[in-house]
């Protein structure tokens, strides 16, 4: 899970704030293991593959990256904001982490990438960044500069669609009328909200056939928050996975993932 900024925003001095309200809640344990699942089931090979070429674009506080690493891929992890790269590679520095020679960090922007990273990478995490970003279609062309011929991009957008449905059933219907659905200054609702639609095409356009998409959170934000108090998480986890591939549920959650590869020959993922 990775936070980018719009041109304005920055998450530097938010990480404790974003790991506390973000990453280790109820919302960022659902969204972290639904697109986790998701990412075995559309690519098992990562399981029992030869270790990857893997770059996590956004890395955030590296815990999905922390994951591939533990089972022997190669991981280049970037972020824009050096406080969260800090405390992604603080994670693999703890005793029981591992940076190693297959691990390297690096701080810029998505559009910076490709001239910082000099091959291209099996698969390509792109998780929760497209939002904050004033021109995300050109970073889904800097991310397609960084993946191989046949290679994977994983990714996750905060969709606007959902954002849509919420404030409808809500009353807020001249916010709907208004199509303004930035979040607060300051805040931690994204800025840029996208609608699956567009990025669909944009992924197309940049030589991507998608192979898998699902719903991160297709009813948890839905329920009234004095309901979902009370209820089991695991209960929730079990049904967020249940749902979060079918439709229409899975096009009304808060983020779709999409698993796309680069045409060409078959990838090493599988």
């Amino acid at each position: 899970m990775s936070r980018k900024h719009h041109p304005g925003r920055s998450f530097d001095e938010l990480g404790a704030r974003f790991a506390r309200n973000i990453v280790d809640g109820p919302k960022g344990r659902i969204r972290q293991q639904v697109l986790w699942h998701h990412l075995m089931q559309q690519l098992p090979a990562l399981q029992t593959a030869p270790p990857l070429n893997v770059l996590d674009a956004g890395c955030g506080l590296g815990q999905m990256a922390a994951r591939l690493r533990d089972q022997g891929h190669h991981l280049t992890l970037c972020d824009v904001s050096a406080e969260m790269l800090a405390a992604a590679r603080g994670r693999f520095e703890q005793p029981s982490g591992q940076v190693t020679a297959e691990m390297a960090f690096f701080q810029a922007s998505i559009e910076e990438m490709p001239g910082h990273c000099r091959q291209p990478f099996d698969l390509v995490l792109c998780h929760a960044v497209l939002e904050w970003l004033s021109e995300p279609r050109q970073a889904i062309a800097a991310l397609a500069r960084l993946v191989n011929t046949g290679g994977y991009l994983s990714l996750s957008f905060y969709n606007r669609d959902a954002l849509i449905y919420r404030n409808l059933i809500n009353g807020n219907l001249r916010k709907v009328k208004s199509g303004d659905y930035a979040g607060h200054p300051g805040g931690m609702t994204p800025d840029n909200p996208l609608s699956a639609a567009e990025v669909f095409a944009w992924l197309e356009q940049q030589g991507f056939d998608i192979r898998g998409t699902a719903g991160l959170r297709v009813f948890y934000d839905y329920i009234p928050r004095h309901v979902r108090e009370r209820l089991p998480l695991e209960d929730i986890i079990e049904l967020e996975l249940e749902y979060s591939c079918r439709e229409p549920f899975s096009r009304l959650a808060r983020y779709i993932h999409v698993i796309a590869v680069r045409r060409g020959s078959p990838g090493r993922p599988g």
